[in-house]
């Protein structure tokens, strides 16, 4: 059976719920904040492993403090039936973010890195295999991504990159990337292009020119308005949003990556596992939290 491998980021989150984001400045009180696990690798680990069948057939490969946040995450990962035997201690605390979420369910996000970005010059072996399915973002330090694709590459299994949050991509790590997702504020900067430009009947044609640089298929998520995919060949494929009402939009995105690489485990059908993906991030913006609001695949059984 293939496997999930999701090389990335592992916090604590400590979110607050305000009735609006304060301006710079400003200061807002708030009478209690709620600890949860956190970090995009670990939410798109856990998002992948309540949705893939069997259960059991992800891994997570990252790095932690050797301090009690990081005990929990450990035994947080572990209880959702992910592998953790990739995960490493260093001296460097648990990373953490500090997230605000509005009445509208928007937040702001404030990531303190701290182990994940003690890593190793490259990224340990992988132990990939044909159709297992590699997952990356950007948390970790650029050079752990660009080793750990140029492994998935080389066993031929499937890459995924979340461009989140954004920084410059080497052309290498775009030559390897199978499936690039993107929101519209990263496709912009990927393209350097306005944020403005990437809206209507412009976006195909920006993904188009972003796809020149290598990804043999690129994701924007279009948040509530859904998603656009375009594949190799210049086949879009446009999913519309689903008219849930967001309670916390935190972890949505990483949500859609998780369940992306549930589906492709199933089926190469990019089309199908984006509109899986879509339906699943579309359930998780309405509870609380990141890693702890992905779907099961009951729940989303019981919601079609």
């Amino acid at each position: 059976m293939p496997s999930i491998v999701v090389v990335g980021s592992i916090n604590r989150d400590i979110v607050a719920r305000v009735t609006r984001h304060p301006v710079p400045g400003e200061t807002m009180l708030t009478p209690t904040a709620s600890l949860y696990p956190g970090g995009k690798g670990a939410n798109q680990a856990v998002a992948a492993a309540r949705l893939v069948q069997p259960r059991g057939s992800v891994r997570m490969i990252g790095r932690v403090g050797r301090d009690a946040y990081g005990q929990e995450m450990r035994a947080f990962l572990a209880a959702e039936a992910i592998d953790v035997a990739g995960i490493a201690e260093t001296d460097s605390g648990t990373g953490f973010a500090f997230i605000t979420v509005d009445d509208a369910g928007q937040n702001m996000i404030t990531v303190v890195s701290g182990a994940n970005m003690r890593w190793p010059r490259a990224c340990p072996p992988l132990d990939l295999a044909p159709r297992d399915v590699l997952v990356c973002q950007l948390e970790v330090p650029l050079p752990i991504v660009v080793s750990a694709f140029e492994q998935g590459r080389a066993a031929q299994a499937t890459t995924v990159l979340n461009a989140a949050p954004f920084q410059e991509l080497p052309a290498k790590l775009l030559a390897a990337t199978d499936v690039l997702i993107v929101n519209q504020i990263e496709l912009a900067q990927l393209a350097g292009r306005p944020q403005d430009d990437i809206a209507g009947s412009a976006l195909g044609s920006i993904v188009r020119d972003v796809m020149t640089q290598g990804p043999r298929a690129v994701i924007v998520t279009l948040g509530a308005a859904g998603a656009l995919v375009v594949e190799s060949g210049g086949r879009a494929d446009r999913i519309p949003g689903i008219g849930l009402k967001a309670f916390d939009t935190t972890g949505a995105g990483d949500c859609f990556v998780g369940a992306l690489a549930a589906a492709l485990i199933e089926s190469d059908d990019l089309g199908s596992a984006c509109r899986f993906a879509n339906r699943a991030a579309a359930f998780s913006v309405t509870r609380a939290g990141a890693a702890s609001s992905m779907p099961t695949r009951a729940e989303l059984a019981a919601r079609s």
